[in-house]
């Protein structure tokens, strides 16, 4: 049901429309009058009126003041004037303010109805468009809210292989949270490497640290500059600057000297030593190769910690010209996650640049031994045996394969084929230096662990391996000790009749206090608790 108002400055006008027209065929619920636009005014403050009939000729303001007033503070209300003048200035001003009519003096009482039946679905049209304009709202502000994390998921997706790097889908993707990219847009990448916790923390504590240093990086090293922190899932961050800067000799120098502020910010608030690696631009589409060189960069670097590490400074210099050797290392990650049909993909990319430069003997045997050191990586880290793989020793191959780019294309893509189904269908086991860094923590029980010599008795940064280890046991390193160390005081208290200190000393724990209060959060018992109850048994 819906409210109407009339105002006109002559009471005997106004008891003509309210009295001598029926109005109860129309759905209207209360019927309201006004003799000037002050009261019309209130009325339309106290009330919501849905259609307005008014003069414009009356004392004060005029209704076409009224309307003005009306827009403004009562948008929703549709206006029908109706006045005894004739008059073009009005008329032309009626239209110009969005009057629903202008009806002249006298009127016929049908026609009037009529016209303030229309009004009624013009206010019925109001309502629906308003309802859309408020659910449309509503999304916006939720999609507002959200899209931050949406754009860093887009991102993580892109950088895990879980999207796919061509063009077309990332400039779809791209458009769709509004991002100011397109495929060949420059971006720069800084990889923030943790290095260590100067507190034990629980695996929970460092998701809280790590979000922690995520802020602090936005605020830090990102700044005002358009870009987006990136987590990835293994615990490394990813600063990425959007557009390229005129002067990037200045850029990279900016950038590092945000990233010390952070680093020092970071070790003296945070309790951690972490470095920062700064990329080159590269274009969108090639973002998962330049994560690789940062990644790449990072595993190398197994001495310098609170550094920051210039992607430019550490770059081989190439032969002007000359055709880049195949990015083994994207296809190596591709290829232990099993994405057969984008590493298809990249292959027939790479043989494509290597039949439009018209590659010799040379580069085709150093590409097959690059292959090659590729797929005995992946194996050594899988501890599989290459037979088990390829079983009728497909790897081998002879010199018509050599000295054909075909034949070469063939050959990588059925091994390439043959390795990601096996990956598919064994699963994901523990690499053997994950292996070995579980034997060394077993081996090493009794003493004080230290992240950094079980990292360099494998030769890996300490930061790679910290993710490394969880990714592939679910485990942080100092989770993972606590656990192993727990059952073995487990097994000791059952089977002896050791001192509960001395057993806490055995596994590692010179402190008792810290070693029983682990051990109930474990168990639920205390240590006397346990022995009590399982050597009773």
């Amino acid at each position: 049901m819906y409210n109407l108002l009339v105002v006109d400055d002559e009471e005997i006008a106004i008891r003509g429309i309210v009295e001598g027209i029926d109005w109860s065929t129309l759905p209207i619920a209360n019927i309201y009058t006004a003799i000037d636009a002050e009261e019309a005014q209130s009325l339309l403050i106290a009330h919501t009126i849905h259609v307005m009939l008014s003069d414009i000729d009356m004392p004060n303001q005029s209704g076409i003041d009224l309307l003005e007033w009306v827009n403004e503070h009562s948008p929703s209300s549709v206006t029908i004037f109706l006045t005894g003048h004739a008059d073009f200035k009005y008329a032309q001003q009626a239209v110009q303010l969005g009057s629903f009519d202008y009806l002249l003096k006298p009127i016929d009482h049908n026609a009037l109805k009529a016209c303030v039946n229309e009004a009624l679905d013009k206010v019925r049209d109001l309502e629906q468009l308003a309802k859309i304009r408020g659910t449309y709202s509503l999304f916006y502000e939720q999609w507002s809210k959200q899209r931050p994390i949406l754009i860093e998921r887009f991102w993580q997706d892109v950088i895990n292989y879980r999207l796919s790097a061509a063009p077309q889908q990332l400039e779809s993707a791209m458009q769709t949270y509004a991002l100011p990219l397109q495929a060949d847009s420059l971006i720069r990448v800084v990889l923030i490497s943790i290095e260590l916790w100067r507190e034990e923390w629980s695996a929970r504590d460092e998701e809280i640290m790590t979000y922690g240093i995520k802020n602090a990086a936005e605020e830090l090293v990102l700044q005002s500059a358009p870009g987006q922190i990136v987590q990835d899932g293994s615990g490394i961050l990813y600063a990425i600057f959007y557009g390229s800067p005129e002067g990037e000799e200045q850029s990279i120098a900016d950038i590092a000297e945000r990233c010390k502020t952070f680093i020092h910010q970071c070790k003296s608030m945070l309790h951690c030593n972490l470095s920062c690696y700064i990329g080159e631009a590269v274009p969108v589409k090639q973002l998962r190769t330049g994560v690789q060189a940062l990644l790449s960069l990072e595993r190398s670097n197994v001495s310098n910690t609170c550094a920051i590490i210039i992607e430019r400074d550490n770059k081989q210099k190439q032969e002007p010209g000359a055709l880049q050797q195949a990015p083994f290392s994207d296809w190596a990650l591709l290829l232990e996650t099993g994405k057969r049909a984008e590493l298809s993909l990249r292959i027939d990319e790479c043989f494509d640049q290597m039949q439009e430069r018209k590659v010799d003997y040379t580069y085709m045997a150093s590409f097959y031994y690059g292959f090659m050191n590729m797929l005995f990586q992946w194996l050594n880290k899988k501890s599989v045996q290459i037979t088990d793989v390829f079983i009728n020793r497909e790897w081998e191959v002879g010199e018509n394969v050599l000295k054909s780019l075909a034949r070469m294309r063939a050959w990588t893509q059925q091994l390439s084929s043959q390795a990601t189904e096996y990956a598919n269908q064994n699963g994901k086991d523990v690499s053997q230096v994950v292996d070995k860094v579980q034997r060394y923590m077993e081996e090493h029980l009794d003493e004080e662990f230290s992240r950094e010599q079980a990292a360099e008795s494998v030769y890996l940064n300490p930061a790679y391996l910290s993710r490394l280890f969880r990714r592939e046991t679910g485990y942080s390193l100092t989770d993972y000790l606590v656990k192993i160390r727990i059952a073995k005081a487990r097994i000791m208290l059952e089977k002896t009749n050791n001192r509960v200190s001395d057993v806490a000393i055995n596994v590692g724990y010179a402190n008792f206090s810290h070693f029983s209060k682990l051990f109930k959060k474990m168990t639920g018992l205390t240590p006397q608790e346990y022995r009590k109850k399982y050597q009773d048994v």
